[in-house]
């Protein structure tokens, strides 16, 4: 399902001590506002007095994906666009990432995520995980265990992927959901660590 977020817009003032004159600026937040960290870049703009701290303010935010500044001639207004990144998954309650892998900081903004713990390394498992299954199941946490391998929970039941994934257990995960699915039937555990098919756990 396509999740359409419409775009945010503010508009303040900044005193201009280097023009001696007061700039209106307008920021577009193409992506929504949905992280406090926007909050904060927007008290720090109000701070700045100049284009080019507009701009180095802008280059320090990790969550910030791709932007503009335009400046209309003999206008005092200064246009900033900004696209936040998307993240996909909170790893370890510390870092946020998005489809690319790409690592900025989690600021307990969003609880509608995906939840991961794991080492660091595993990060690329974890974000394919969730691309392979997320079409059939809504996540909400996934956990690796160096005893047990990977855990994914949803609000109905629990998949165990192993240490290990491979083409096989994806393919033995979507064949046995479809199933379930056909049969009406709501497992407690979905356990796919095995090479000839799933083992499947009713009740508590």
């Amino acid at each position: 399902m396509l999740l359409y977020k419409k775009s945010f817009l503010i508009i303040f003032f900044l005193i201009s001590t280097n023009l001696f004159a007061e700039y209106e600026i307008e920021i577009n937040f193409e992506s929504g506002f949905e992280f406090k960290n926007q909050q904060l870049l927007i008290e720090t703009l109000r701070k700045t007095n100049s284009k080019r701290k507009i701009e180095k303010a802008l280059i320090s935010e990790d969550w910030i994906e791709n932007y503009s500044i335009m400046q209309k001639p003999f206008q005092k207004k200064i246009f900033i666009r900004i696209k936040n990144r998307e993240p996909i998954l909170v790893l370890n309650n510390k870092f946020f990432y998005d489809k690319d892998l790409f690592r900025f900081e989690y600021d307990k903004s969003k609880k509608d995520i995906i939840f991961v713990s794991a080492p660091e390394d595993l990060a690329e498992d974890a974000l394919q995980i969730i691309s392979r299954c997320e079409a059939s199941i809504k996540i909400k946490t996934i956990k690796y265990s160096h005893v047990t391998g990977w855990d994914v929970k949803t609000d109905k039941f629990l998949i165990r992927f192993g240490k290990h994934l491979t083409e096989k257990k994806f393919q033995n995960f979507e064949d046995t959901v479809n199933y379930l699915f056909e049969i009406g039937k709501n497992p407690s555990i979905i356990d796919i660590r095995y090479t000839d098919g799933a083992a499947i756990k009713y009740g508590k």
